[in-house]
C-alpha cells in the first residue's frame, strides 16, 4: 500500500484552502444577484461578481444616467413594477411603477427617509450635518429650522439681491466681443455657473463673488472644484454611494479640503461681522445667526447645537447644490431654446407683454403669478434634464420589525435596511408617461394638460417630504435670468452649436460633454 508523503498531504491540504478561499470570495462577490435569485417573485437584472450592475459606470464607460435608462428598459424588467440590481454586493430594489413610488415616497415616507448614501459623522461635520446626508430624526429637526429660510416671503426679500445679479450678467453679455454686426457668441454652461455662483454668494453668504465680472473669482474656483471629477474627486464621491461604510475609514469628505477651508473662513467670517456690527440683510446668513441666538439642537438623545462647523455645514451644502442644480436647468433651457425657435419666439412674446405692463423693473409678483409660458418651459427643461439620474432611500423601520410589506400593490416585503432607487431619468423619458419624450415639448405642462400628467412620473425635485427645498428659489433664479437675456438678445445656433447632446462619464449629475454655444443677436424689446 502507497501512502502519501508528509509534503503530498500538505498539497492536498493547501489545494483545500485555496478552493475555500475562492468560493468564499465567489460567495462574497455575488452577494447581490444571489439574494434576487432566491426571490423569484421580483424580476432582476444578472449583476457581475463584485461589481454588480455599475460595472460600466464605475470604468467610466457609460453616464450613471445611460446606464440607468438602459435597466430601466431591459426587456427582463421593462413590464415590471419593480425588479432588483446588485449595487456592487448589495441587493438594491429599483421602483418603475408609479403606484409604488407614491407610497414609498409618500404615503409611507417616514419608513424611507434616509438615503443609503452617507458621509462621516464624525470626521467630516461639514459634510455630515446636512439636509442631503443627515438621516432620520436629526433630518426632520434640521429640516423644519431650514425650511423658513427659504420661504416665499423670504425669497420675496431676496429677490432684490438677485435681479441685481441679473443685471450684472446682461452688462457681461453686452461685454462680449461683437463677432458680426449686433451678434456675439456665448457659451451657456460657463455663463450659469457664474450667475448661479454670484447668486449664491449674494443671497447665501451676503457678499459680492463678482463671477460674471471674473472669471478667475475666488467662488467660481472653489466652485469648479467641487464638481470637477477627476479620478480621486470621482471614486471619493462614489464611495459615499456605493461603500457608505468604509468612508469614515477612509477619511473621505464631501467638500474638497481646500474648498471647505475656504468655504468655512469666509461664512464664519460673514457671520462675525454681523453679529459685530448688527447689519441685517433678510438672506440667509441672517437665518442661520437667528438659529444660532435660539440655541437651536440637533439630536434626540445627544443634543449638539447648531453653531460652529454645523452652521457652516447649511451653507456651504446650500452653496453645492443650488449651484449644479439651477446652473445645469438653466443651461440646458437656454440649449433648447436655441433649437427650438418656434418656443423660444412663444417666450419672447410673453416676456414682451410683461414688459409692455410693467416697463423694465418687473416686480417679484409678476415672476411669481404671471408668465405661465416660462414656467412650461422651465419644467419641460425639468423633465428632459432632471440633475440627478434617481432619487435614492434606505428602507428605515422601527428596531424589532423585519420587513416592509409593498401589499397591496405588491407581495414582495422589503428588508430592513435595503437601498431603494427611482430611476428619474428613465421616468421622465419614458412614452408611457410622455408621448415623444425626446421632444421638447413645453405644452406638457400647460394648465389644462396638467391632468395628463400621472403623479409620481415627473420628479426633477423629488416627491413627498424631503422634496428639494430650494426649488422655488432655484426657479426665481432661472425666470430672472431668461426674462433679462431674452429681452435683450434672440439666441441662434452658431457654428458650434451641438446638434446631439452626450453626458459626462465621470459625472454624477447630468452635465453634457459639448460646450452650449449658441450666438447671441441683439434684438432689445
Amino acid at each position: 500500500m502507497i501512502y502519501p508523503t508528509v509534503d503530498a498531504f500538505q498539497s492536498y491540504l493547501w489545494l483545500v484552502l485555496v478552493c475555500v478561499v475562492l468560493y468564499l470570495v465567489w460567495f462574497l462577490a455575488t452577494t447581490g444577484t444571489r439574494y434576487w435569485q432566491c426571490v423569484p417573485r421580483v424580476p432582476h437584472i444578472k449583476g457581475r461578481p463584485l461589481v454588480g450592475n455599475f460595472l460600466d459606470a464605475l470604468l467610466m464607460r457609460k453616464s450613471v444616467f445611460d446606464l440607468m435608462d438602459e435597466l430601466y428598459v431591459d426587456e427582463r424588467v421593462r413590464d415590471s413594477a419593480l425588479f432588483g440590481i446588485s449595487k456592487l454586493l448589495t441587493p438594491t430594489l429599483v421602483l418603475r411603477d408609479p403606484e409604488l413610488i407614491k407610497q414609498i415616497l409618500i404615503k409611507d415616507a417616514a419608513f424611507f427617509c434616509n438615503r443609503s448614501m452617507s458621509t462621516d459623522q464624525h470626521g467630516d461635520p461639514i459634510g455630515y450635518y446636512n439636509l442631503l446626508m443627515i438621516k432620520n430624526p436629526p433630518w426632520k429637526q434640521l429640516r423644519s429650522y431650514l425650511t423658513p429660510s427659504l420661504s416665499l416671503s423670504k425669497i420675496k426679500q431676496m429677490y432684490p439681491l438677485l435681479d441685481q445679479v441679473g443685471a450684472d450678467m446682461m452688462a457681461s453679455l453686452d461685454a462680449l466681443p461683437v463677432l458680426r454686426p449686433n451678434v456675439r457668441e456665448t457659451e451657456f454652461k460657463e455663463l450659469c455657473a457664474r450667475f448661479t455662483t454670484d447668486v449664491i454668494a449674494s443671497t447665501f453668504f451676503g457678499m459680492q463673488a463678482n463671477c460674471l465680472k471674473d472669471e478667475q473669482s475666488e467662488f467660481r474656483y472653489y466652485g469648479r472644484k467641487i464638481f470637477d471629477y477627476g479620478p480621486g474627486r470621482g471614486l471619493t464621491m462614489a464611495s459615499f454611494f456605493f461603500l457608505p461604510e468604509l468612508v469614515p475609514y477612509l477619511r473621505l469628505k464631501l467638500f474638497p479640503r481646500d474648498t471647505e477651508a475656504f468655504l468655512k473662513a469666509i461664512i464664519e467670517q460673514e457671520i462675525a461681522r454681523r453679529e459685530q456690527t448688527g447689519e441685517s440683510r433678510g438672506d440667509f446668513i441672517d437665518s442661520m445667526i437667528a438659529l444660532k441666538n435660539n440655541n437651536a439642537t440637533l439630536g434626540v438623545k445627544e443634543k449638539i447645537p447648531l453653531k460652529g462647523d454645523i452652521l457652516v455645514a447649511q451653507a456651504a451644502t446650500f452653496y453645492m447644490a443650488s449651484f449644479e442644480t439651477t446652473s445645469s436647468v438653466l443651461s440646458f433651457a437656454l440649449y433648447e431654446l436655441t433649437k427650438n425657435p418656434h418656443v423660444q419666439e412663444r417666450l419672447r412674446e410673453e416676456i414682451r407683454e410683461i414688459i409692455g405692463k410693467y416697463g423694465r423693473e418687473i416686480p417679484y409678483e409678476a415672476y411669481a403669478n404671471e408668465m405661465p409660458y416660462l414656467g412650461m418651459v422651465i419644467s419641460e427643461t425639468n423633465r428632459l434634464y432632471p440633475v440627478l439620474a434617481f432619487i435614492e432611500r434606505q428602507c428605515t423601520l422601527p428596531e424589532g420589525s423585519t420587513g416592509y410589506k409593498l401589499e397591496p400593490l405588491h407581495d414582495y416585503v422589503i428588508p430592513n435596511g435595503m437601498p431603494i432607487m427611482i430611476p428619474i431619468y428613465a421616468i421622465h423619458r419614458d412614452p408611457k408617461y410622455f408621448p415623444n419624450p425626446t421632444v421638447f415639448d413645453p405644452e406638457r405642462f400647460a394648465k389644462e394638460n396638467l391632468d395628463q400628467i400621472q403623479p409620481c412620473t415627473y420628479m426633477p425635485f423629488g416627491v413627498g417630504p424631503r422634496t428639494c427645498l430650494g426649488s422655488h428659489f432655484g426657479t426665481l433664479q432661472i425666470k430672472i435670468a431668461l426674462l433679462k437675456l431674452l429681452s435683450q438678445y434672440r439666441i441662434e445656433r452658431s457654428p458650434s452649436t451641438p446638434e446631439v447632446l452626450t453626458y459626462r462619464k465621470n459625472a454624477f449629475t447630468l452635465n453634457s460633454n459639448e460646450g452650449l454655444y449658441a450666438a447671441l443677436v441683439e434684438d432689445a424689446m
